[in-house]
């Protein structure tokens, strides 16, 4: 049974895409990957007329931000009802207990203990956020006010030039197959030739790959990825999981070989979203341990890339249980040979 999901604001960037250059319903619906009924009624919400198009067949244009904007109002009407109801004398016990310093998880656990009604932790935190506990704010708490809030996320321009992030199936979101990659660049310095390293890293084995480009083009993205695949058996890469970087935009040529066929699938990210490929920006983190932000990288060779490389490959790490990376990887790659 095929799994269900929402329709985001990148699948209706795509619907706005191909809909407004006059493809027919069905063929939108393939692109997005929702049934052509949920597609006309998703195009149904976002229509407005659109100025010069009187004479064509379709006089009403489709705005991905119209839709959105009616996704969301939409969504304000549901939803779980307030658990606190009348339970003042609760409200009262966690002010009292807050202000005394004892944390949001300690006093439902003794609530619980004692047999009494409680929330649990997340849903006590949102009633404080939201003011719903009197005489009580985040500032009472001893760690929320100081932790770092989220970005609220940026929504995109336009459609990425692949397939969007949201449409990664779960087995490579929870790293039990071999073969899902994250990609990313190291920048030297702002202008000039060979200032940017290719980072490969394997969401599984944490297995990483630094390559030294010739430029931030996306050609030589394509170029360092041809000579990635020529090096390991077939089934290593399988998916590689993006930015939206200019050095990422060539996604056929990513997707594809010199021939024209297939060879994997590209993911892009959200903008502004790097903890999507969080391996792959832990192991930037170590290259600038040994190329610092605005230090050239021109006269870096191919072998100081490898070294570097290696030192991270051979790491003991605990998310491995402390295996290497280059460990893991070697036994996956023996199950392709």
């Amino acid at each position: 049974m095929k799994k269900y999901r929402r329709m985001t604001w990148t699948d209706r960037l795509i619907i706005e895409k191909f809909y407004n250059k006059g493809l027919s319903y069905r063929k939108v619906a393939e692109a997005v990957g929702f049934s052509v009924s949920s597609v006309y009624a998703e195009i149904q919400h976002g229509l407005y007329p659109h100025m010069g198009a009187e004479v064509t067949k379709r006089p009403f244009h489709y705005s991905a931000k119209i839709a959105q904007d009616y996704a969301d109002i939409q969504a304000t009407g549901k939803g779980p009802s307030l658990k606190l109801g009348h339970h003042y004398d609760f409200a009262a016990t966690v002010e009292e207990q807050v202000k005394q310093g004892r944390s949001v998880s300690h006093i439902v656990m003794e609530l619980r203990r004692n047999d009494t009604w409680t929330v649990s932790p997340s849903t006590l935190y949102r009633y404080i956020d939201r003011g719903y506990i009197p005489g009580v704010t985040n500032k009472h708490l001893p760690e929320k006010s100081r932790r770092k809030r989220p970005h609220n996320q940026v929504r995109a321009a336009r459609a990425p030039k692949g397939t969007s992030i949201e449409r990664r199936p779960g087995y490579i979101n929870d790293r039990s197959v071999f073969g899902h990659w994250e990609m990313d660049s190291v920048i030297g310095k702002a202008k000039g030739k060979r200032q940017s390293f290719v980072v490969l890293t394997e969401r599984m084995t944490r297995f990483q790959l630094v390559f030294h480009a010739r430029s931030k083009e996306a050609a030589s993205t394509v170029s360092v990825l041809d000579s990635a695949l020529s090096k390991f058996p077939k089934g290593t890469f399988q998916t590689i999981t993006v930015d939206n970087g200019c050095e990422f935009q060539d996604c056929y040529g990513m997707e594809h070989d010199r021939q024209g066929n297939k060879r994997l699938t590209v993911y892009y990210c959200h903008p502004y979203t790097s903890c999507e490929r969080g391996s792959n920006e832990r192991a930037n983190r170590i290259i600038r341990r040994f190329f610092p932000k605005g230090k050239s990288l021109y006269s870096v060779t191919q072998s100081q890339c490898n070294e570097v490389a290696h030192f991270m490959n051979t790491m003991r790490r605990k998310v491995l249980d402390y295996d290497t990376a280059e460990e893991r990887f070697n036994w996956e790659l023996a199950k392709l040979l």
